[in-house]
């Protein structure tokens, strides 16, 4: 025995590295209907679905780059190989490969090949889908065979087979089905024939409604949370109507807590009670910021906001902005009304004192105001009445106006703050009437338009078209604040704030009954935070609609937040006398 074993640690010393030394393999896979992948994984794309259930089955080609893998592992890999092809093909309606494959070495390389001709695939033959249970010969469910993603005729996918299992039950539960499932789900498949046979029998079970929503608290009165139920007492239950349910609690800002339990312990005739525990949030929330602005220079701004003032879930807003051009302090009341999610009666009360090169305007207003704002639509109506004290120039005057007006926007975009791909257009119309209390009468109406778009990775294409109009018989019977001009922040950058309009004798600039301003913006990313850009802007405000437009070249920098862009833009107005460089710095959402 001692001398055997002796024998056996001799020969195991003598025998050559070789053996046991990784292989260096290389696989390839190819045929009529599969896309070739080599070693470093190049395709020529003939048909990548089934290329890539090929190599997902196919353990040799999984393990190549195995640096323990030995020539007795790879020759065991290759003799499972054609059962690793089959296995990956008939998912895909493949039942009858011919697989041919061959292990060779040369020059010191194992080469792995296998050619694959998928055969004929297995047809649809018949497609039942038979409803049973309480819910059976209900309309909901007259469809489900037709609108099944395998057809008689189509090749036989697994995929798509569960894909349309899935779709069901996903139906039956948001119709209130929630015990739902199949009592038999088979393919029956005939290799003789190339055909197959779908026979699903759902069961659908009882079906629950929702019963009465309940809550003790006593935050908001339930004539207003009833209004923001995604859902009536006796529509089929649904938990995406009960996750919806927390969302939009949250989203009112009036709790900090909200818990949503649906009550299956306490069914009555199949309706499930849904138990609502809300902590309220903190009512009052005051705010104070201390920021720059080109458009306004240093600049505070204190806020306080009472997001609950009362159990019909009314708020209070105020604040006060102290800068070194613009002044202003303004209050509002606000009352939810139709779907308190979105839309909203609102009061409200501003004063304003604002001052650029030769003008000062003061401005007291009240309003009233009904607003609609979705996620994709804004809209409202208002009415206003301005009086309005100021001095242009060498001029100054007096206007007091009775002012309806209108607005309507809409927003396509997945992110308004920071935004991928989007749009957003806008129009916003006012008026007044000298019979109306007024001492002007004008109609004035704004149109703009803004883009981005993302057309390679980490550049966005940034354009933003605005376009105003009043008929009125002189600009002089418009106070400053309904008049248009460009320039700043917003405007054409390279210029000052409401810099650019038509001019009186002295040379101040008056503003003009027409207003066009457009501008281009190409932005690369940096990094997750910061971006570059190139810009250029033009427009002009003016009396009588020309083309004789201002205009300016830039570069800037952006930091990106998760509440919009910090911008900061150096800009230099073309074709004037003075290049002057002008810096421009803003904060906000993209749409």
């Amino acid at each position: 025995m001692r001398l055997l074993s002796l024998f056996l640690l001799l020969v195991f010393m003598l025998m050559p590295d070789a053996v046991f030394a990784a292989v260096v393999l290389d696989v390839t896979v190819s045929g009529n209907g599969l896309a070739r992948t080599d070693a470093a994984g190049a395709k020529d794309g003939m048909d990548q679905e089934m290329s890539a259930n090929v190599l997902a089955y196919l353990r040799i080609y999984q393990q190549q780059k195995n640096p323990k893998l030995g020539v007795g592992e790879m020759r065991r890999l290759h003799r499972k190989a054609p059962a690793d092809i089959k296995s990956a093909l008939e998912p895909l309606g493949y039942y009858s490969p011919r697989i041919e494959s061959a292990l060779v070495k040369s020059d010191g390389i194992w080469h792995a090949t296998y050619i694959i001709t998928p055969g004929k695939p297995v047809l649809v033959h018949s497609v039942s889908v038979r409803v049973t249970g309480p819910g059976s010969g209900l309309s909901i469910f007259a469809e489900l065979e037709q609108q099944f993603p395998l057809q008689i005729g189509m090749v036989l996918n697994d995929q798509l087979y569960e894909e349309g299992k899935r779709k069901i039950l996903r139906w039956a539960i948001r119709n209130g089905f929630v015990e739902a499932k199949f009592k038999k789900n088979e393919i029956r498949v005939d290799r003789a024939k190339y055909e197959a046979d779908i026979d699903l029998l759902l069961n659908t079970g009882h079906r629950f409604l929702f019963g009465k929503t309940h809550s003790s608290q006593d935050i908001i009165n339930q004539k207003l949370l009833s209004r923001y139920l995604p859902y009536k007492e006796g529509d089929p239950y649904s938990l995406r109507a009960v996750t919806r349910l927390q969302s939009i609690l949250y989203e009112t800002g009036f709790f900090s807590g909200v818990t949503v339990e649906p009550e299956f312990d306490k069914l009555s005739e199949q309706r499930v009670p849904v138990a609502l525990t809300l902590t309220p949030a903190l009512r009052n929330r005051y705010s104070f910021g201390l920021g720059y602005g080109t458009d306004t220079g240093i600049r505070t701004k204190m806020e306080w906001k009472n997001r609950l003032f009362n159990d019909s879930g009314h708020k209070m807003y105020s604040s006060v902005q102290l800068s070194e051009k613009i002044n202003r302090v303004g209050a509002s009341y606000e009352i939810p009304v139709a779907d308190p999610r979105y839309d909203a009666l609102r009061y409200s009360g501003n004063w304003a004192n604002e001052q650029w090169n030769d003008t000062n305007t003061q401005l007291l207003s009240v309003a009233a105001a009904v607003s609609h704002s979705g996620p994709k639509y804004q809209y409202g109506a208002n009415l206003e009445i301005r009086d309005e004290s100021y001095n242009v120039g060498v001029t100054s005057g007096k206007s007091q106006l009775f002012l309806p007006g209108g607005s309507w926007s809409v927003v396509f975009a997945e992110n308004r703050i920071n935004t991928e791909d989007g749009w957003r257009f806008s129009v916003d119309m006012k008026g007044a009437d000298k019979t109306l209390l007024s001492d002007a009468t004008f109609l004035q109406a704004q149109a703009g338009v803004k883009g981005i778009a993302s057309f390679f990775d980490k550049w966005r294409l940034i354009g933003r078209f605005t376009l105003g109009g009043t008929a009125v018989d002189s600009i002089d019977d418009l106070p400053p604040s309904l008049r248009f001009y460009a320039g700043g922040d917003q405007s054409v950058r390279g210029y000052a704030y409401k810099s650019i309009g038509p001019l009186d004798a002295s040379g101040t600039v008056i503003g003009g009954r027409y207003l066009m301003v457009g501008s281009m913006e190409v932005e690369r990313k940096v990094d997750e935070m910061w971006s570059v850009a190139a810009f250029y802007d033009t427009g002009q405000a003016m009396d009588r609609m020309n083309f004789n437009l201002k205009k300016s070249v830039g570069v800037g920098g952006r930091i990106t937040l998760p509440f919009g862009q910090i911008r900061l833009d150096v800009a230099v107005p073309l074709l004037e006398e003075e290049h002057a460089v002008r810096l421009h710095l803003n904060v906000g959402a993209d749409l």
